[in-house]
């Protein structure tokens, strides 16, 4: 299978140096998405390929990012990278059908707790729902997030062109007196969902999205696996979804 990125790329370039200067420099970003992903892979998965489809949607944010809505392009275009990528792995049916079934059961368990209760299950009551263990509630997340529960994170009103609550993580520069009223007031929600998770979940989401850490950098940092860390990193997320619906 080819690279979709390649011919994308070489239209972006001589089309507009602003564009082309913001995809060459963000490239390596695609690299970093791709990497944080593959941890939950069946290993014959092409990593060459997901790079291709990374490297499209790095084109299109680079393409579609307007700076007056007061989003650094590296927030904006992660979302775009990570969610080209997850559609390349649905299309493509790169997940086994064992991932696909578990998915399917963990959305189906979701969307009946929330009828019967009026709220997001934790991870832990999607594991007794479904009769999983912890760790593989995680992993099926982990390939539905962006598609699921996790998507209030990334944009508000499921608009991907409006900057995410995550994005408040990061200073921006300028912005009109609304958007720092808009911001203060996302700023505030944010601080406090992420002060209300524990201590190691909270560290791997200010080191990921404030510090910009690698996945294995935070390994080291942390004394765990990368494995590991990109477990507490789907829990993080789904948790910080979970405690933002209740402010």
């Amino acid at each position: 299978m080819g690279l979709p990125g390649k011919t994308a790329y070489a239209d972006a370039s001589g089309a507009n140096g602003g564009i082309k200067q913001l995809i060459t420099q963000w490239l390596p970003l695609v690299s970093r998405v791709v990497n944080s992903m593959t941890v939950n892979l069946d290993p014959s998965v092409s990593r060459e390929d997901m790079i291709g489809a990374g490297t499209l949607g790095l084109v299109q944010a680079a393409h579609r990012f307007d700076e007056s809505r007061g989003t650094k392009f590296s927030t904006y275009a992660y979302w775009r990278i990570r969610g080209a990528v997850v559609d390349f792995l649905r299309k493509s049916d790169a997940l086994s059908r064992g991932a696909l079934a578990g998915v399917h059961r963990l959305r189906d368990a979701a969307r009946e707790f929330r009828a019967q209760t009026g709220r997001t299950a934790t991870v832990e009551e999607l594991a007794e729902s479904t009769g999983m263990t912890d760790q593989d509630v995680l992993k099926f997340l982990s390939y539905e997030s962006w598609q699921g529960p996790m998507s209030s994170l990334s944009a508000h009103g499921g608009n991907p062109t409006e900057p995410g609550l995550l994005a408040a993580l990061v200073p921006d520069d300028g912005p009109s007196p609304v958007q720092q009223l808009e911001r203060k007031e996302q700023v505030e929600r944010l601080a406090e969902a992420i002060e209300s998770l524990p201590e190691r979940e909270k560290q791997i989401v200010v080191m990921y999205y404030y510090e910009d850490l690698y996945m294995s950098e935070i390994a080291q940092v942390l004394g765990i696996s990368e494995p590991r860390v990109s477990q507490l990193h789907t829990r993080a997320l789904y948790n910080l979804t979970r405690k933002l619906e209740e402010l």
